[in-house]
């Protein structure tokens, strides 16, 4: 099952997952198309599947990381941040792909669209949290927590997409860019 899902990540984050049939990813596991379907009733469901998985992973390694980050300044954000830069190479270009594609679609599948706001709430409570207990300790100056949470997952965001568009693949340095810039503002 996980070499399914690891190919149709490795497909739909190369190629629009509109474009890539059951039939590609039956050849990119080297089994026959039935066994695709014996899993998964259609394509819509086998890339919520990979979506699922992949989000999951992605929490399951910055909960991993938590207690790594409890000095951090940054806390949990820091670790947000050092779960990106450690699964960029392998996760998170590709279903930053995947959930843009999704974006895109003119009519988007409601359990998919979830998947993807679900992951954006998880984000933005995280950070809006951190900052909160931050400001409350006094480690943090006050700021609109709001705009600075919008902000930081907009830049996350941008880090993957500018990665691709531009073939400039520096989402470590980018990512410690970022975590400077938001020092720089918390601490002053």
């Amino acid at each position: 099952m996980e070499l399914i899902l690891d190919a149709t990540l490795g497909l739909v984050g190369t190629s629009h997952f509109s474009v890539v049939t059951m039939r590609d990813i039956a050849l990119a596991c080297d089994v026959n198309v039935a066994l695709l379907y014996h899993y998964f009733s259609s394509k819509d469901h086998l890339i919520r599947a990979v979506l699922s998985r992949a989000l999951g992973l992605i929490t399951d390694d910055f909960e991993s990381r938590r207690a790594a980050h409890e000095d951090d300044i940054l806390g949990d954000i820091g670790a947000w941040f050092a779960t990106h830069t450690a699964m960029a190479p392998t996760m998170m270009s590709r279903m930053v792909k995947l959930m843009s594609d999704q974006a895109a679609q003119p009519i988007k599948d409601p359990e998919l669209d979830a998947l993807v706001q679900g992951f954006y709430r998880f984000e933005r409570d995280l950070i809006l949290s951190t900052l909160a207990a931050g400001m409350a300790q006094g480690r943090y100056r006050p700021l609109d927590s709001d705009m600075l949470a919008r902000f930081v997952g907009l830049h996350l965001d941008g880090i993957f997409h500018a990665a691709e568009s531009r073939g400039e693949i520096r989402i470590a340095q980018d990512i410690q860019d970022l975590r400077a810039f938001l020092e720089a503002q918390l601490i002053g």
